[in-house]
């Protein structure tokens, strides 16, 4: 059995910048991992009046994962070439600042064990996640399908990978 990790986005650092709000039609594909119903033409994002300064290197919110070019490098550099990518601006239009990212969607794929993990019935959402290692095929990213979790699942050869580099704004921590 292998291990697998969970990428988070920190959350709870003031200096970075943050989101004022994604578009409904967005979250919800991004959510689902319903890549197809995002159109591929530039997403102009509006950062919040109280955004920091700092431009960190993973922003997950509301279902919605955008990436530095850094990262996006970084995942060519593996050849993971199974993610959904739209570019995105985030612009902060009193000032006239702009930020480029990478909206990414991770595919959702069905490789829960779910007779060893926990699933709550009733929020139809995996309360302890156990990862069947034959389903998950080369994915070293992906989010669970069959299950209503929002969690970035990362390999544990990503996971090590990705530690190591000097990515800020992100938070990595084991199943």
């Amino acid at each position: 059995m292998k291990n697998y990790y969970v990428m988070e986005a920190s959350s709870n650092v003031a200096e970075y910048i943050r989101i004022k709000d994604f578009p409904e039609k967005i979250k919800l594909a991004c959510s689902l991992s319903e890549f197809q119903y995002i159109d591929r033409s530039i997403l102009y994002l509006e950062l919040d009046e109280n955004s920091g300064n700092v431009c960190q290197d993973i922003i997950y919110s509301e279902g919605v994962l955008l990436i530095s070019e850094k990262v996006k490098n970084f995942f060519d550099s593996l050849k993971i070439d199974y993610l959904f990518y739209k570019k995105t601006v985030i612009e902060q239009s009193e000032t006239g600042r702009e930020e480029f990212y990478w909206l990414t969607v991770p595919f959702r794929i069905d490789c829960l064990d779910f007779e060893e993990s926990e699933i709550d019935t009733v929020l139809e959402s995996a309360d302890k996640i156990v990862i069947d290692d034959d389903k998950t095929g080369r994915f070293d990213i992906f989010k669970l399908s069959g299950v209503t979790n929002f969690e970035i699942i990362l390999t544990e050869r990503l996971a090590c990978k990705m530690k190591e580099q000097d990515f800020s704004g992100m938070h990595i921590y084991r199943i």
